[in-house]
């Protein structure tokens, strides 16, 4: 048997990008980041890869400047996927607003399979 690769897979690089993986997503949400803790009506629609409306964030940690990359974490603590901030998190949000765009989400394995 020839191996090409051992460990744990954390993700990929392709020109200058980095592309993680949901486990090092998970080694992340550990210690301290940008993070955003959603309901859980958010968590489950994060996992079905939609977006993140703006009332529907029930803690922020870290920066919440317009921009910026946020791991997504449900009420468990669990990390969901990450997301880019597409409006300030310290903005009162408006009724149906997306605040976070899921980039990458723990339904998105699934969603391939079919």
């Amino acid at each position: 048997m020839n191996f090409l690769y051992a460990g744990l897979y954390l993700g990929k690089i392709k020109k200058d990008k980095i592309f993680p993986s949901l486990y090092l997503l998970s080694i992340l949400s550990k210690i301290k980041s940008n993070k955003v803790i959603v309901d859980d009506k958010a968590a489950w629609l994060v996992i079905c890869g939609r977006d993140i409306f703006g009332e529907r964030i029930l803690k922020v940690e870290g920066s919440t400047k317009k921009g910026n990359l946020v791991l997504v974490l449900n009420t468990y603590d669990e990390c969901l996927g990450y997301g880019k901030i597409i409006h300030d998190l310290d903005k009162k949000p408006k009724q149906n607003e997306v605040f976070i765009e899921n980039l990458l989400d723990i339904g998105d394995f699934l969603r391939r399979e079919s």
